[in-house]
């Protein structure tokens, strides 16, 4: 049963024949000879059920047992039946949409420590709140966390088990890396992914869907704010990670549309402590502006080291927010997602004391009442999200256009003041 159920069945029908049936549900295939185990598992089956069948009907008709013979042949007949509704009854157990207990699960996926920990922190206190905020509702939502960890390996296992173990209806993830990993289960399980993600190929309007500025969002927002300020010329450093090379590819493209020169560019790995080769490469290129992107602690290392250079003109996309030192960046400006005062200061005074990235907060509270409010339709809560293109959250309005899978929204400009991230202007335009 294994090998036609779990391997056979599900590899060929789930990707091939029935791709949107919610029937065959085949997680992302693993190594190629675990799988043709399965199948050869299932044809060894076959092939021993065939010549058993052959041995006993032989057996059977040799001694004229015509009335057990005819018995062999119903045997097989229900077992191989009952092959196909344990599966089906399987199967189907494992996707109910609409909970018949009154009770929907929501797998929440974070990393817990390493450089996005501070985001996970972020992201799951603000998905704390946003539950305790809910106000009558038909279901009960129970939030099952799992620390998505470091690497994709660990990654893989958290989903896994969300998925396969505790059996959740809806996935809301932080940061990009992690969902880029999600994405392929989630289709696979037909369940709802909503990642605060800002690569934009993680939303495909099916099954997942992003929410939080992309990263030409983040660009069109910096570009403006540097024309505002008569800034020409631009060297970048930044850390080479998938989310930060996503916004600094962004900001190139923007910036060469709109006439600013990119001096100087240069990625480096978080685990560089020595940047003086690369400040005095940028430094030369004489720039107006010196843009950075980092986790901390290389972040820190690169601001203390700039400090050290004499160089004050700095900028970033985000980074700056999440910075363990952001005394380093005083005065220095960046953009980032606009959280509404009045949540912020609500945020902050339920959990005083307690460093955030701002940008986590209204996304992670947002994201988790938008699946809420899926499940509360009563309808698929996949097909809700598809249809759902307007949405007005704590992060401002968010927009979706219905052939993309991305809740969009328009970032601010925020800059470090007293040591803290402060709005420099109430909000872009």
């Amino acid at each position: 049963m294994d090998g036609f159920w779990d391997s056979t069945i599900k590899i060929f029908f789930a990707n091939f024949l029935f791709p949107g049936s919610r029937l065959f549900i085949r997680l992302p295939l693993g190594p190629y000879l675990f799988e043709l185990s399965g199948v050869l598992t299932f044809l060894g089956s076959m092939y021993i059920l065939y010549y058993g069948y052959k041995f006993f009907s032989a057996v059977f008709v040799a001694r004229q047992w015509k009335i057990l013979n005819r018995r062999l042949k119903l045997m097989y007949g229900a077992l191989f039946i009952i092959m196909i509704t344990l599966g089906s009854y399987q199967s189907l157990e494992k996707t109910i949409i609409i909970p018949r207990d009154k009770v929907v699960k929501i797998g929440i996926t974070i990393p817990m420590e390493g450089q996005g920990k501070l985001l996970g922190t972020s992201f799951l206190k603000a998905i704390e709140l946003a539950k305790e905020d809910m106000k009558r509702t038909k279901y009960k939502y129970e939030l099952v966390i799992e620390n998505s960890g470091t690497t994709p390996i660990e990654t893989d296992k958290a989903i896994q088990k969300l998925i396969e173990k505790d059996h959740v209806q809806a996935i809301v993830g932080g940061i990009s890396a992690s969902g880029r990993i999600i994405k392929p289960y989630a289709t696979s399980a037909k369940i709802p992914h909503l990642c605060v993600c800002s690569i934009k190929t993680i939303g495909d309007g099916e099954y997942n869907f992003t929410n939080i500025p992309l990263a030409e969002d983040e660009a069109i927002a910096w570009v403006a704010e540097a024309k505002k300020q008569g800034i020409k010329t631009v060297s970048i450093m930044n850390q080479k990670y998938p989310s930060i090379e996503g916004h600094v590819r962004a900001l190139e493209e923007e910036a060469r549309r709109q006439g600013i020169e990119i001096v100087y560019e240069k990625g480096f790995e978080g685990s560089t402590t020595d940047f003086s080769s690369l400040i005095k490469d940028a430094k030369n290129k004489k720039p107006d502006i010196f843009f950075i992107s980092a986790f901390s602690p290389a972040l820190d290392f690169l601001g203390a080291q700039l400090k050290a250079n004499g160089i004050k003109n700095i900028a970033s996309i985000v980074a700056l927010s999440v910075s363990n030192r952001p005394d380093l960046f005083e005065g220095d400006w960046y953009t980032d997602s606009y959280v509404d005062s009045a949540f912020k200061a609500r945020f902050e005074q339920k959990y005083p004391g307690v460093r955030f990235a701002t940008h986590m907060m209204p996304y992670a509270y947002d994201s988790f009442n938008m699946m809420v409010q899926a499940f509360e339709s009563g309808q698929d809560p996949a097909e809700y999200l598809q249809r759902l293109t307007k949405y007005d959250g704590t992060s401002g309005a968010l927009t979706r256009k219905a052939s993309e899978g991305n809740f969009r929204s328009v970032p601010a400009v925020w800059i470090i003041k007293n040591g803290k991230p402060q709005l420099r202007y109430e909000k872009t335009n």
